[in-house]
């Protein structure tokens, strides 16, 4: 399947969105009309094997998008993420307020975590050769910021343009943090009054190893002008997964 079409396709029909669903059933749409013969299904639930500190754990959480080939049999696994800033638009006669999501940090786990994702699912009847992580945003900190240079809490996680994600799962980076103020999980003799930090619970707690290491590449998507007549600028980023 030519993901890179598929892109071209949304482009040429829509060039912002209100949401990340919004984004999930344009591109849904695309698909179907440029894969006719292929079922589109939103929000499959499926379970997956995750990776724990102490062991294995199944996860069951909704994959964004998968495309069944009912000839060939295969199943492409898509997850999607539109993150965005702040801004107000009028495109083509329709008016767009867009969220402030923020939340940096755990989007950049989210991302690699939805890598492992792709690597990983299992689809009955269907053989998976070929996935994709896809993520839309006008929040530069995504494609600029090289957190691993500041040696932040999601330093280990950047996917800034040019950056390589690595195969092994490096974790959460503690080193800036005050050891009295929070429990890490590191240390058994932890004082117990200490609060527990969030990136120890619900879905940030898996071990994120991955098949291969991957080459982080941004691309121009759309170029718009704000109520306030400022610049936004769209990138996204795409990565392939082979099976």
């Amino acid at each position: 399947m030519n993901f890179n079409a598929i892109i071209q396709r949304l482009r040429e029909t829509r060039s912002v969105f209100h949401s990340e669903d919004d984004l999930k059933l344009a591109m849904a749409w695309a698909i179907s009309q440029l894969y006719p013969s292929f079922q589109v299904r939103l929000e499959k639930p499926i379970e997956i094997g995750m990776r724990l500190k102490d062991g294995d754990a199944t996860a069951r959480a909704p994959i964004d998008i998968v495309i069944l080939d009912p000839v060939s049999r295969n199943a492409y696994p898509i997850e999607i993420k539109y993150k965005t800033k702040k801004a107000d638009l009028r495109v083509e006669g329709e008016n767009y307020s867009l969220a402030n999501h923020g939340a940096n940090l755990g989007a950049r786990y989210g991302f690699r975590k939805d890598i492992y994702r792709v690597e990983n699912v299992y689809i009955e009847n269907y053989e998976i050769k070929q996935g994709f992580t896809f993520i839309l945003t006008n929040d530069k900190a995504y494609y600029m910021n090289d957190v691993s240079s500041k040696n932040s809490l999601d330093a280990f996680f950047t996917f800034h343009h040019g950056a390589v994600l690595p195969k092994d799962y490096v974790g959460w980076n503690y080193a800036n943090l005050a050891k009295d103020k929070y429990d890490f999980g590191l240390d058994p003799d932890v004082n117990p009054k200490l609060k527990r930090h969030w990136t120890l619970s619900k879905e940030y707690i898996y071990q994120l190893d991955l098949n291969k290491e991957y080459l982080i590449q941004w691309n121009d998507y759309s170029n718009l002008q704000d109520n306030n007549g400022r610049s936004t600028d769209f990138k996204y980023c795409l990565v392939q997964v082979e099976r």
